[in-house]
């Protein structure tokens, strides 16, 4: 087997198998290395459905959300797949609350088309919802869901018809800049190449702390729940939107949802978890008071009868602000970091796959990624 590379990926998730097409289709010799089988059940991309949205609080995820549709566009037209699936989307609060102020606040500056609603009127579109009287309702109509696992497979088999060698359960033991290129060790065999990508999501800090960097990753604990409704057709793609609600006081986090796809359920989820301190060695015994807190949501806001389809842990890896880590090595150029991360990045993935591919095979990508450069945090956070 070949054991040099262009560019080696280290984790074939969401970004790395982005990563692996963009590249492969660009013409370069790729080696992907996925420590466990693709589509596993241990890390973040696996599932049925991810939001993807352009309702942001913060004006960098704009351009990113633009280039995602497209480039998922193009993705599924190579692919002869549907990954995305229109939805709308709305998220509600009560009046004032900050971060739902400041997404219209981004969407209007930004020139995103969108409604605001009060309860009554959301309710009378989408009847399966009961809001309080006074809350406030932001409706997008450009939101829907990714199919996830699709997502993640589709790029890998484009990637291997481009020429990519995808590895599976090849756990990576050893990075190591050498020159200006890189070694890559498995269990099995060392491999060698001009550039290297680490994307391995919650196992990334242990990573790049081999390599002197202390990234300021914190793995969570989530939950991926399903109901099943007693009225299914009311939460098919066609007649659910997708949500958010900004729910903080009430459940200490945001809370999310997505219409019933594949026949799993209606996924209802609350944003966060439980700190971890070896994603490895992670309990996936799902928390029954995760579950029941989402089962209090549906009886609150979408009263119907309810019952239990499925919960599983997945992981988040989350930066101190909940902004992604895309960059080089502050000492290594050659060495590219992926941390699209803190539960929010799969809906950019095939984009932000692209702007590594760039990173590590042009020095640049065309895309401004200043917002999520490693020097934004104290070097006490980010040098060991």
């Amino acid at each position: 087997m070949t054991t040099s590379y262009d560019l080696i990926i280290v984790g074939a998730g969401a970004m790395g198998s982005a990563a692996a097409y963009h590249a492969a289709k660009q013409g370069a010799k790729v080696l992907l290395l996925e420590q466990y089988d693709l589509d596993h059940q241990l890390g973040s991309s696996y599932g049925q459905s991810r939001i993807i949205r352009y309702a942001y609080d913060h004006a960098a995820y704009i351009p990113l959300a633009r280039a995602a549709f497209q480039d998922w566009a193009a993705v599924e037209a190579e692919a002869g797949e549907t990954l995305y699936v229109k939805t709308g989307g709305i998220d509600f609060a009560l009046p004032n609350e900050p971060v739902f102020q400041k997404i219209v606040d981004t969407l209007h500056a930004a020139g995103i088309p969108y409604e605001l609603l009060t309860a009554d009127e959301a309710m009378a579109r989408f009847p399966q919802w009961r809001l309080d009287p006074d809350m406030v309702v932001l409706y997008q109509a450009d939101a829907g869901l990714m199919r996830a696992s699709k997502c993640v497979l589709a790029q890998v088999r484009l990637a291997r018809q481009y020429g990519a060698v995808v590895l599976e359960r090849a756990a990576v033991t050893d990075v190591k800049p050498s020159g200006d290129g890189v070694g890559v060790t498995t269990a099995s065999a060392t491999y060698t190449a001009s550039r290297v990508i680490l994307s391995a999501g919650a196992w990334m800090r242990r990573l790049m702390g081999a390599l002197g960097v202390d990234l300021p990753l914190q793995p969570l604990r989530s939950h991926e729940i399903y109901f099943h409704p007693g009225d299914p057709a009311s939460y098919t793609p066609e007649r659910f939107p997708t949500y958010i609600g900004h729910l903080y006081s009430e459940f200490g986090a945001a809370t999310y949802g997505i219409a019933n796809v594949g026949g799993a359920g209606v996924k209802i989820g609350l944003h966060g978890g439980v700190n971890i301190d070896d994603p490895t060695m992670a309990s996936r015994e799902p928390d029954l008071s995760v579950v029941e807190a989402m089962e209090r949501f549906a009886a609150r806001y979408l009263p119907g009868q309810w019952s239990r389809a499925s919960a599983r842990v997945c992981l988040y890896t989350m930066t101190p602000d909940e902004h992604f880590i895309i960059d080089r090595h502050p000492e290594h150029p050659q060495i590219v970091i992926a941390s699209p991360c803190s539960g929010h990045g799969f809906k950019f993935s095939t984009t932000i796959g692209r702007i590594l591919s760039d990173l590590a095979l042009k020095g640049e990508s065309p895309l401004d990624i200043g917002f999520f450069r490693l020097s934004r945090f104290a070097p006490e956070q980010a040098r060991s």
